[in-house]
């Protein structure tokens, strides 16, 4: 199966490619071989490497920043994964698109599902599951994957940041009532593998199983690497961030267990093999 993944270069495609690139045969592309806003050259891409199918990684995630510069969120978030869908149809290429945790307010205290419906409080979040319809109306059957709290080799993430922190300031202050599962990006992979290869449609949760605040999540990372440091907590009010949070957003994640037969490790598990 030949398979284009576009947004190659952030967090997740420099993750799941390595394990990927074993099954598929792979094309990883970026923003400068592949605007997804551009039209033309969605068109031209397709057209010139064939491939059997898509899979959309490129997203502005910056949840802060997306409040600054909604038209643009709107553009990539929202409208250019209805572009690629519509691409796609047309030339008869399946289509992944991936998606986030954000759509929903937090507002449940049980993990949602993917019949949930989703009520987005952050721009963030409102371009994503703008981009989740858009891809819905315009492709016939594409699979849109959420997933939440990655991180991974490669780029900046909470991790990197609060170790950074810690040892150039020795305190670190974390919000303590924000819930949800830390994933490794890695472990996307064999389950995206499976129902890409099983030809699954529709929208799937993924996330390394259990969940923590983002507080307890700082506190196992130190901990397990004996990192002498003053953890604080504090709540997202006293933060005071421009966009709003799910103050819970755990992923009930037993559709995707039931149809790739595979369980996703705990976040501790996953976790600590990454610090490793």
């Amino acid at each position: 199966m030949k398979i284009i993944l576009v947004g190659a270069k952030g967090l997740l495609g420099s993750n799941i490619i390595p394990i990927l690139s074993n099954h598929f045969s792979l094309i990883p592309l970026d923003i400068e071989e592949w605007d997804i806003t551009d039209r033309k050259a969605g068109d031209y891409i397709l057209r010139e490497y064939k491939p059997d199918l898509v899979v959309n990684l490129a997203a502005m995630t910056n949840v802060d920043g997306c409040e600054d510069y909604q038209e643009e969120a709107q553009s990539v978030n929202g409208e250019a994964p209805g572009i690629i869908a519509e691409l796609c149809n047309k030339h008869s290429v399946r289509f992944v698109h991936f998606s986030t945790d954000y759509v929903f307010d937090g507002d449940k205290n049980t993990p949602y599902t993917e019949d949930d419906i989703p009520n987005p409080t952050s721009t963030y979040g409102k371009t994503k599951l703008s981009g989740e319809r858009n891809v819905f109306k315009n492709h016939t059957s594409p699979l849109v994957i959420r997933t939440q709290w990655l991180y991974g080799k490669g780029t900046q993430h909470f991790i990197s940041k609060i170790i950074k922190t810690a040892r150039e300031q020795g305190i670190v202050t974390v919000v303590d009532d924000q819930r949800g599962a830390p994933t490794y990006a890695k472990d996307i992979a064999m389950p995206l593998k499976i129902l890409m290869e099983r030809g699954k449609s529709g929208i799937y949760h993924i996330a390394n199983q259990g969940s923590c605040t983002w507080y307890e999540f700082a506190k196992e990372i130190f901990f397990y690497l004996k990192i002498e440091v003053q953890l604080k907590s504090i709540t997202s009010l006293q933060l005071n961030r421009k966009a709003k949070r799910p103050v819970y957003s755990v992923f009930d994640c037993s559709k995707v267990q039931r149809d790739t037969n595979t369980i996703l490790r705990s976040w501790q598990e996953a976790l600590h093999e990454f610090l490793q």
